[in-house]
């Protein structure tokens, strides 16, 4: 749940931040002209939702393998695939 959460945040500030700062960012400055029937107005709006998809999937991409990576191991006994209980003596 926390990834799709990230990957929204970012999705958000991506697109955001490429529709209104009007510098050229791959790869949303490349994907309207792989489209030849987008008209000019809507050229930077598809940029910047190219840009949102693909830099929220790089920062989720990053976040699952690093919370991954911090992860506790869990220890299962083999045999019974349960947790071992603690005998009294």
């Amino acid at each position: 749940m926390r990834g799709g959460a990230i990957f929204l945040a970012f999705f958000v500030v991506f697109s955001v931040a490429s529709y209104a700062v009007p510098v050229p960012l791959f790869p949303g400055s490349v994907v309207p002209s792989w489209f030849s029937s987008v008209p000019a107005v809507y050229a930077p709006l598809i940029g910047a939702v190219a840009n949102g998809i693909v830099y929220g999937c790089v920062v989720w991409l990053v976040f699952v393998l690093v919370s991954r990576k911090f992860e506790e191991p869990r220890v299962v006994n083999a045999k019974s695939k349960k947790p071992r209980s603690v005998r009294r003596r």
